[in-house]
């Protein structure tokens, strides 16, 4: 009630929740015109679509016809097997497909799959054992979801105002120039006076990052950006890691040869506050302060060198922003999936659907078929999600009171209504309270489980009798699928934030081993572009925690130490001293760590006897490497160990 409550006195909890039900309710009409048998599936359409931002409705709205379209046909595929044992396996194996797929994608792609999944469902449960053709079946559903979409945009179109938020371009640039500051003061400030700074500031990066997509959803021009701003990010997550690592490797030098980088953090920050003033980014002022620095000190410059090369990758990529015609390189940060998250997702998928699928058939229960279509409602739908558990809370108190309303509506409402115009006014009010609650952000599964399970259960425009037996049975059912997917998602095959980001974890170390392991090959790279989007993807869900952001920028520099390794080993001809240290460290690297503290000490112990000066270089990049080891040692700790 509180949180209803709240919904009423907010305008824009309002206005949404008014097209929700608008689009819903035109949905229905138009299908019950035009003749459809179950029309509710047209307003269902428009309940799962949403009302979000118009290029967003746009994206999500094709998402959903393709999902639709692709589920529909490998319902049909299934339901023509014949045999009711082989469609239920069947279908709890596309359901597992889809629990990954979902699970390994993001954003409207992930709705697209969870979609082909429920709308398998829908089509094997609903027609298996019955005289339905799946077919027809089909096509009806398909239809319907080209109703629902159409409603939605239009509702969406008219009256959805045009957002106000601040463009892409403007918000990176804002990032951009706050970057530009910390690097500057990773130069010369240490660690531990920079973390709460580092946190705030890749917290902010993390975010932009993930809800880039949907910010440029709807525009083609805006999604031209997507690339250059992820190569700006990328870019900007090396230059911190290199400025610290330019900052220990100058640590040991006289403060007479550190006066270089103050002048360049003033070089920096001076670049910042002209971003900020007319949004341009000029760096050669900065570049030409690397360039005296490199030359005045030759052991710094291959990281000076780099330093300098991450910086104009970072004004190219700017410039590509406020022109897309210019070319940006490929893509320096690839998304990498969860793999234990995908295989748990599938798994899931798989037991929860069989479970359902073999009580139904061991029981030969005719509401069984909802038994199977709840269980795989939800189980489908937040495959993709890293907290679900509380979603499905939400889901299952939605669907309880939806079945509820179903069996009096089915048994006392449309007895006496008659008509099904007016059976569907009077569920009008119903809708809107649902609507209401879908609209917030607090109750948003709450209120659309309420309004998909009360529109099939009650079929509020089927004015046919049904027997007690029958609804009872049927609302029963579909609630106890809810249960089965809470008991999965709960006990079974459990997912939260913190399990996510182990399973990242173990991600970044295999990505450093392969870096390790291919150094100095052009698949170095490739891993390395990796392990900057599983950095990001850890700090989204490090809830500002310093101590977990700190691992993650500890093993993005851990990837850089082992690229430069590579390539003193496969490019440079190193003294046999400096050969063997740099092998030992990817060779340390690319095996499991038990001990991350332990090892940074050995690396710091075998590398302090006098060694030639031409192993400097080397050396340097043991040390960073046994400090990072020393410093970080949860996130280096190998699977096996933790």
């Amino acid at each position: 009630m509180k949180n209803l409550n709240g919904a009423l006195r907010d305008p824009l909890v309002r206005a949404t929740a008014f097209r929700l039900t608008l689009a819903a309710m035109i949905a229905m009409v138009v299908a019950t015109g035009l003749g459809l048998e179950n029309p509710w599936w047209a307003a269902m359409a428009t309940w799962m679509i949403g009302q979000p931002p118009r290029g967003l409705l746009l994206e999500r709205s094709v998402a959903q016809f393709v999902g639709t379209l692709l589920g529909a046909a490998a319902g049909v595929a299934i339901a023509f097997a014949g045999n009711p044992y082989l469609e239920l396996t069947c279908l709890a194996l596309w359901l597992a497909f889809c629990c990954g797929l979902a699970n390994a994608m993001r954003h409207q792609r992930a709705y697209g799959a969870a979609l082909a999944g429920l709308t398998a469902s829908v089509v094997v449960t609903l027609t298996t054992g019955t005289g339905i053709s799946p077919l027809n079946f089909a096509c009806a559903r398909v239809a319907d979801t080209l109703i629902g979409i159409g409603a939605s945009l239009a509702v969406g179109f008219l009256l959805q105002p045009r957002a106000r938020s601040q463009s892409l371009s403007a918000r990176s640039a804002n990032v951009l120039a706050n970057g530009l500051r910390l690097v500057g003061m990773a130069l010369q400030e240490h660690q531990t006076d920079l973390i709460a700074r580092e946190s705030a500031f890749l917290s902010a990066l993390a975010a932009i990052s993930a809800g880039a997509e949907d910010a440029a959803a709807g525009s083609f021009r805006a999604r031209r950006r997507l690339r250059p701003l992820n190569t700006m990010f990328a870019s900007l997550l090396d230059l911190i890691v290199v400025a610290r690592m330019i900052r220990k490797a100058s640590e040991s030098r006289s403060l007479t040869e550190q006066a270089d980088l103050p002048a360049l953090r003033a070089e920096l920050e001076r670049a910042a506050d002209v971003l900020e003033q007319t949004g341009e980014l000029a760096p050669l002022p900065a570049l030409g302060v690397v360039e005296r620095t490199a030359a005045a000190h030759a052991e710094l410059k291959a990281i000076l060198g780099t330093f300098a090369a991450e910086l104009r990758e970072v004004a190219q990529s700017h410039g590509a922003l406020a022109d897309p015609s210019l070319i940006v390189p490929t893509s320096r940060m690839r998304p990498q999936p969860d793999l234990t998250g995908l295989k748990r997702a599938m798994a899931r998928g798989f037991l929860a659907i069989a479970t359902s699928a073999l009580v139904w058939t061991v029981t030969g229960w005719e509401a069984g078929r909802f038994l199977v279509l709840g269980a795989s409602i939800f189980t489908v739908l937040f495959a993709t999600l890293d907290q679900p558990l509380p979603l499905v809370r939400q889901g299952l108190i939605g669907g309880t009171v939806a079945a509820l309303a179903a069996v009096a509506w089915r048994l006392d409402i449309v007895p006496f209504a008659e008509l099904s115009w007016l059976s569907l006014l009077l569920a009008l009010p119903l809708f809107c309270v649902a609507s209401l609650l879908q609209a917030s952000r607090a109750t948003v599964f709450a209120g659309l489980t309420f309004n998909m399970f009360f529109a099939v259960m009650a079929r509020p425009v089927d004015m046919l009798p049904s027997s007690p037996q029958t609804v009872v049975a049927g609302a029963a059912m579909l609630i106890v699928g809810v249960v089965i997917s809470d008991f999965f998602y709960r006990w079974v095959l459990p997912m939260d934030v913190d399990r996510r980001r182990r399973h990242i974890e173990t991600s970044i170390r295999r990505e450093i081993a392969f870096v390790s392991l291919r150094a100095g090959t052009p698949w170095a790279e490739r891993h390395l572009s990796r392990l900057r989007h599983l950095v990001l993807e850890m700090v989204m869900r490090a809830r500002a925690d310093t101590a977990v952001i700190g691992d993650a920028i500890a093993a993005l520099s851990l990837g850089h130490i082992a690229m430069r390794l590579g390539q003193i080993v496969h490019q440079e001809a190193p003294a046999a001293d400096g050969d063997d240290i740099a092998r030992d460290c990817l060779r340390r690297l690319a095996n499991p760590i038990e001990d991350p503290a332990g090892c940074g000490r050995e690396i710091l112990d075998s590398t302090q006897a006098g060694l030639p000066e031409k192993t400097a270089s080397t050396i340097r990049l043991a040390h960073l490497m046994a400090g990072e080891l020393v410093d970080h040692p949860r996130v280096f700790t190998s699977a096996a160990a933790a």
